[in-house]
Order: structure tokens, then C-alpha cells, then sequence
């Protein structure tokens, strides 16, 4: 019998679509002076172009889409795509919108395999999963944004820790880390906040509960980088972000998107897909998005990046 799951999104705000761009478009927006030029030679460590495919330019006040990657990504161990989101936004019209993706959303290879979005990254890394996002909704993705979520642990104690607001108490228990989660505000450090961005099994919401708890670390280590106290770990957080985060945009370009884009981040509309969940012939348990679902997310992202302000 199939176990049918309704998905929701959750409301999301610019601040927290630029956390996972946190390394580029925060600092290039919240620092002057000496943490501005020093961690904009460290953002010339993490520019990684991707393979087989040319980067046009960034034009002024043109529509673009960028994809965000969340990895769970070990020591040899290719990784999963555990958060991926396309963010689309249009400076002319003052719009933008977000697609979180569940990441066990079945998706077809371009050979015709199928399997769950989040296993693309370790099929080929970044420009698998990039294809395959391209492919599933009709886009095209010229920019993207990658951090390792196990490094999260030594960026959360590079910042001084991180103030979260926890929905429901859990309890996480691992060879590392045994700890009871209070509901409400709490402040973590780096290790505490690895565990509460993993578990999921206790969350009511599930999965979907896991991927908000990873956003809100994000964002409150994104408020950190760009606020006044980051010169104190200004090298340790240079050396955190060179070995976790890779993106292929600029340090000018994130400036850029930045000052374009604010008031249609601040206005942000979310996507959702609808759709349900069950076990597949195939053994395996997917999340299928319905075909309305899928029809009304293409178009309104299609309608925010085509058109051109009268």
C-alpha cells in the first residue's frame, strides 16, 4: 500500500536564499575595508568554473537562475546532494522566487536511468546534478553555489557559534555527540549544530524538517559573516570557506546580484511542489511530484525569467 506524503514549503526570505551563497554575496555586501579585500582573495580560491560547459557573462540587470547545493560530502565518499535549490530571479521586474527540491525526487538521467535528484552529485559531481536540474524543469543553469555540510561544523565554531530557533525538542545520539534538544531558542556550536541539521527521524515533518533546520544554521552563519565581530576569526573563517565552498561566481558578480536583486529577495515568493511519496517497482521509496505541480512550478519560473519590464 502506498504511504502518500504531501509536501510543503516553507516561507523563505532573502537573507536566507543568500545564506548558501554565504562565502560570496553576505561578505560582498556586509564587509569593508581589510575583511572585505581578505576574503575577497579568499573567494579566488573557491571559484571553480564547470566542466564542459562556458560561463557567459554576467549582464547587467538581466534574469538569471542559480542552483544551491547542500552536500554531505566525507572523506572518501563522493557525497549526496542533501539541500539543492534553484533560485530564479528577474532585477527589471523585481522578482525572485526559490524551489527547494525534495531530495528524494524521483528524476530521469540523460541515458534514461532513474533515480533520486540527490544521488546525481555522486554520479558527477556538481554538473550532473546541474544537468539533471536543467533537464527536469525546462531551465537553464548558468550559476551555482556549492557547500560541503560536513564542514559546517568547523564554519559554526569559526563565527563563535550560531542562536537558532528550534521548532520541537528532539534528542540526537551519535558516536560523536549526545545531546537533548530544547524547543525554542537555543545556541549551538559547531558539532551541536551538525546534529541538528542530520536528524530527521524524529521530526514530524520528516525530511522536509531536516532541509528548515539546515537553512536556519545557514542563515545564522551567513548573519555572522556578515556582520561587524567578523575580523576577530577572520583567517580561520577564510580557511573554513576555501576547503568547503565552491561556487562559479565571482566576487564582483556576487556584488552584483547583490545590489540588483535585494527587492525581489526581500519580497521572495516560494515555490512548492505538491505531489506524494511511496515505494517504486523499483524497490525504492521516491517522492513524485504531481504533473500539475510540475506544469505550474516550470511556468512561473519560465514567466519571472523570460520577461523583460515594460
Amino acid at each position: 500500500m502506498r504511504s502518500r506524503v504531501r509536501k510543503k514549503r516553507p516561507s523563505v526570505g532573502w537573507r536566507m536564499i543568500s545564506a548558501l551563497l554565504l562565502a560570496v554575496i553576505l561578505i560582498a555586501s556586509g564587509t569593508t575595508g581589510y575583511a572585505f579585500l581578505r576574503l575577497q582573495q579568499t573567494a579566488d580560491g573557491f571559484i571553480t568554473p564547470l566542466k564542459g560547459k562556458e560561463k557567459l557573462p554576467l549582464e547587467t540587470m538581466r534574469p538569471a537562475n542559480v542552483l544551491l547545493i547542500g552536500v554531505d560530502e566525507r572523506k572518501n565518499d563522493p557525497g549526496r546532494a542533501d539541500a539543492i535549490m534553484l533560485l530564479s530571479f528577474n532585477p527589471k521586474t523585481k522578482q525572485a522566487t526559490s524551489l527547494s527540491i525534495p531530495r528524494d525526487m524521483q528524476v530521469t538521467l540523460k541515458d534514461g536511468a532513474k533515480t533520486k535528484i540527490n544521488h546525481t552529485y555522486a554520479y558527477g559531481g556538481v554538473e550532473e546534478t546541474i544537468e539533471t536540474v536543467e533537464q527536469t524543469f525546462d531551465v537553464k543553469i548558468p550559476y551555482y553555489a556549492k557547500i560541503n555540510m560536513e564542514g559546517l561544523i568547523e564554519l559554526v565554531d569559526a563565527v563563535g557559534g550560531v542562536t537558532v530557533d528550534n521548532p520541537s525538542a528532539f534528542s540526537w545520539n551519535d558516536r560523536r555527540l549526545q545531546k537533548d534538544y530544547a524547543e525554542g531558542e537555543i545556541k549551538l556550536d559547531g558539532l551541536e549544530a551538525s546534529g541538528y541539521t542530520r536528524m530527521r527521524k524524529q521530526d514530524p515533518l520528516g525530511d522536509m524538517g531536516r532541509q528548515i533546520r539546515q537553512r536556519q544554521v545557514l542563515e545564522a552563519v551567513g548573519m555572522k559573516l556578515a556582520g561587524p565581530d567578523i575580523l576577530t576569526n577572520l583567517e580561520e573563517v577564510s580557511r573554513v570557506l576555501k576547503n568547503n565552498f565552491n561556487t562559479n561566481i565571482t566576487f564582483s558578480e556576487a556584488a552584483q546580484l547583490t545590489q540588483e536583486n535585494q527587492p525581489g529577495f526581500e519580497r521572495l515568493k516560494p515555490l512548492k511542489l505538491e505531489g506524494e511519496g511511496y515505494i517504486a517497482s523499483d524497490g525504492v521509496w521516491y517522492f513524485f511530484a504531481s504533473d500539475h505541480s510540475m506544469q505550474a512550478t516550470k511556468q512561473t519560473i519560465h514567466e519571472i525569467t523570460d520577461q523583460q519590464a515594460k
